[in-house]
């Protein structure tokens, strides 16, 4: 009889321990949910899945100790918060999420492939990029479709993809490149690649001369950087006559003539990217004429992308002085 009044505070300080444990786990599984979301956003970049990678098996391994104290694994709310937790484990296994780490191992190889000026293994990469990412998508699911999940060409097509990353060196433990030379050999390449990459290189060799001329209707390349009115534009010598011509019309002074000395030594391009048909633009610095023109035919971020390239000095901006 003298215990029994000790049971009952002893019994509640348990029970309370065990709520407080309880939502500790909530907390967690609710973390570990959002954390695991991540993986589920075809966006993500190498960061984000390195981050989402590392963080979840900690917080399992957080969940199991929690689960191991009195009285947790059989509270009646445990059930709803491992619903969460078991989600997010199993994001790390989903093909989903390794295609995320294969499109982010493409978007750095391609990125070494432009440097190197390999026309071939950027469109290549590329490409495993755009599906990689684009099946990712097609696993969240879209309400406005109704779709949601893979369907059986969707797994397909994701082994495949699986496949071909990793003969082209995009998995885990590799540089990124080719098992050999952009050349006889390199693994098979669709035709419509190659093809791609055949008209990525004329674009190269055609934008070698410099700076395309800002007339409409001109195709000469390696224009002249003249300036009015503290503008300054690109405009072939075979244009600049018209030029002055339309100034005249608009009622300017006809004056629009070379900058003297023209692009100064060691001066960048910026060439701004931007959408034509709505928001949205992006900056690319470039160190020489020639990969200006090239980045400007080439890159396109939006479905209407326009561009402008000005000139930037060393230290500061110079397109409009």
């Amino acid at each position: 009889m003298t215990t029994t009044p000790a049971r009952g505070p002893a019994a509640a300080r348990a029970a309370a321990e065990t709520d407080r444990q309880v939502r500790r786990l909530y907390r967690l599984a609710y973390r570990v949910h959002s954390i695991g979301n991540t993986l589920a956003d075809p966006d993500a970049t190498a960061g984000t899945v390195a981050r989402a990678t590392a963080r979840i098996p900690r917080a399992l391994s957080a969940a199991k100790r929690l689960l191991a104290l009195p009285g947790v694994a059989d509270h009646d709310e445990t059930p709803y918060a491992l619903g969460f937790v078991h989600a997010a484990e199993r994001r790390l296994t989903d093909p989903a999420t390794r295609l995320l780490t294969v499109a982010n191992a493409a978007r750095a190889a391609a990125a070494r492939a432009a440097a190197d000026g390999d026309d071939l293994r950027v469109v290549v990469f590329r490409d495993i990029e755009e599906r990689s990412r684009h099946l990712v998508g097609a696993a969240r699911g879209e309400p406005v479709s109704g779709r949601r999940g893979w369907t059986r060409q969707d797994r397909t097509a994701s082994d495949t993809l699986q496949r071909q990353a990793a003969q082209w060196g995009l998995t885990a433990g590799t540089d990124g490149r080719p098992p050999g030379p952009a050349g006889p050999g390199h693994p098979p390449v669709p035709a419509r690649l190659a093809r791609e990459a055949a008209d990525r290189a004329a674009t190269r060799a055609r934008c070698a001369p410099g700076i395309r001329c800002e007339r409409p209707a001109c195709p000469a390349y390696g224009a002249l950087w003249v300036e009015h009115g503290g503008r300054r534009w690109f405009v072939c010598a075979r244009c600049l006559p018209a030029e002055n011509a339309d100034l005249r019309a608009r009622g300017f002074r006809p004056d629009a003539k070379p900058v003297p000395g023209g692009v100064p030594e060691g001066a960048r391009f910026s060439v701004r990217l931007y959408n034509a048909a709505g928001r949205g633009a992006r900056a690319v610095e470039c160190g020489t004429a020639q990969e200006a023109q090239f980045i400007a035919e080439t890159e396109r971020p939006f479905n209407n992308t326009g561009y402008e390239i000005s000139v930037r000095y060393a230290s500061r901006p110079s397109a409009r002085p």
